[in-house]
C-alpha cells in the first residue's frame, strides 16, 4: 500500500463515525424492516398459507384447516443466513465532488452501503466488504465500514461462497470491461446490485467557453474551446453508455441503480433494499 493510498484510507476511516451515523438514521427510516422471516428448510414457524393445488395433500396442516372451510399449510422460516458484501470503486475519479456542499461519490456509496448492511445484519444475514471476512451480529457492521475504508482491490473479486454482491462505482469504464467483471462473479455464483453513483457536473455538463479537463489519478488532459458544444453530444454518448451497462447487467443477474448525489439517499436505499429483497436476501 502506496503512502497516498494509506493516507486516504485513513482520511476516509477518519469519516467513519459520521458516516455510519448517517446511515444507520437511513436504516432506521426503511420502510418495513428487512430479515430472512422468508419460507425454507428451518424448524421455527413463520405462519399459515393457503393450501395451493400443487402443494398436495402431504402439506396441508391438517388441524388449522379444521377450524375452517379452508386448507391451509405451515410455512417454516429459513434459518440459513444469506451473506451480502460491498465492494467500492477504488478510482481516484470516484472519490470527487463538483461542490463542496456535495458528497464524494465514494462517500454517498459508503453510506447506502452500510445502511443497506445494517438493514441485511439486523435481519441475521452475513455482511462485509467484498474480499474480507463476512460477519453476522451487532458488530458487523462497524467492521463492515472499516473493511470497506480498506478496500483497495481494483476490480471486484469473485467470492468464494455464493454471495448477492452490491457493486458501487460510476461505471465509466468500458462496458467490455465491466462485462468482464460482472461475468466472473455471475459464474461463481453471485448475483446482486450495481450502484451507479454520478456527480451532478457529470451529467449536465454545465461547461462552457475554453475548459481543461483532467484525469484524476492519471495524465490525461483535453481542452476545449468552447465546452458547451459538446454538451449534446456527450449526453447522447452517457445515454448510449448506461443503456449498455443496464442490458449486460441484466443479463449477468445483476440489477442497475442510477444516483446522483444532489438526491437524497433514501429513494435508492429504499429501492435496492426493496429489490435485494425480492431476490432473497
Amino acid at each position: 500500500m502506496t503512502e497516498q493510498t494509506r493516507n486516504e484510507a485513513a482520511a476516509l476511516a477518519g469519516d467513519l463515525p459520521g458516516v455510519l451515523l448517517e446511515a444507520r438514521r437511513l436504516a432506521a427510516a426503511a420502510p418495513g424492516q428487512h430479515g430472512r422471516r422468508r419460507a425454507g428448510q428451518g424448524e421455527a414457524f413463520w405462519q399459515y398459507r393457503d393450501h395451493r393445488p400443487e402443494d398436495g395433500a402431504r402439506l396441508v396442516d391438517w388441524r388449522r384447516s379444521a377450524r375452517g372451510e379452508r386448507l391451509y399449510v405451515r410455512e417454516r422460516e429459513r434459518e440459513a443466513a444469506q451473506t451480502a458484501a460491498f465492494w467500492l470503486d477504488p478510482n481516484p475519479g470516484f472519490d470527487w465532488r463538483s461542490e463542496e456542499r456535495l458528497p464524494t461519490k465514494k462517500r454517498r456509496a459508503l453510506v447506502v452501503s452500510l445502511a443497506l448492511a445494517t438493514l441485511f445484519a439486523r435481519g441475521g444475514e452475513r455482511v462485509g466488504a467484498l474480499g474480507a471476512p463476512s460477519r453476522a451480529g451487532p458488530r458487523a457492521v462497524d467492521q463492515c465500514a472499516l473493511d470497506l475504508a480498506a478496500q483497495r482491490a481494483p476490480a471486484p473479486e469473485a467470492p468464494r461462497t455464493r454471495a448477492c454482491i452490491i457493486v458501487c462505482s460510476d461505471f465509466y469504464e468500458p462496458v467490455d470491461a465491466w462485462r468482464n467483471r460482472l461475468a466472473t462473479l455471475s459464474a461463481a455464483g453471485a448475483s446482486g446490485a450495481c450502484l451507479m453513483i454520478c456527480d451532478p457536473a457529470e451529467e449536465d455538463f454545465p461547461y462552457s467557453g475554453r475548459t481543461l479537463f483532467h484525469e484524476l489519478g492519471g495524465r490525461s488532459e483535453i481542452v476545449l474551446g468552447r465546452a458547451e458544444h459538446a454538451r449534446e453530444a456527450f449526453a447522447e454518448r452517457l445515454a448510449a453508455h448506461r443503456r449498455s451497462l443496464r442490458e449486460m447487467a441484466r443479463a449477468l443477474g445483476f440489477l442497475l441503480v442510477t444516483h446522483r448525489t444532489d438526491h437524497p439517499a433514501a429513494p435508492v436505499f429504499a429501492l435496492l433494499a426493496a429489490a435485494l429483497s425480492e431476490r432473497g436476501l
